[in-house]
């Protein structure tokens, strides 16, 4: 649904509300947010490893955004990222099952991840 901006009333009070300091030694930072645009990851084209660890930051980083599924790109080839980013996912912490995405979005060349909630 699109309205205009005119169309739209702001309900929030016009004054932040004052802030609790937190304890000493903590901090607090807003968990960062996925648009769907960044609910994938292409790796084609990379080596094995830093694939490995930038699909294990992205996914740190779609936790954090409770996002709940993302697509790992990662291409047909010879199927060594394929392989190397499915061990990778066998037994990670924030996953709860991947498989091979469907055909409208990449087909074997994706992985689809469900994260643990």
């Amino acid at each position: 649904m699109q309205v205009s901006l005119d169309d739209v009333i702001e309900v929030l009070p016009e004054t932040a509300p004052v802030s609790k300091k937190l304890p000493q030694g903590v901090s607090y930072r807003p968990a960062p947010e996925l648009s769907p645009v960044y609910q994938e990851i292409n790796v084609i084209g990379q080596h094995a490893e830093e694939a490995r660890d930038r699909v294990d930051e992205f996914l740190d980083r779609a936790v954090m955004a409770t996002a709940s599924r993302v697509r790992i790109v990662h291409g047909h080839g010879m199927g060594v990222l394929r392989k190397t980013i499915q061990e990778m996912l066998t037994g990670h912490p924030h996953v709860a099952k991947f498989y091979p995405a469907p055909q409208q979005e990449g087909g074997t060349g994706a992985t689809i991840v469900e994260l643990r909630e």
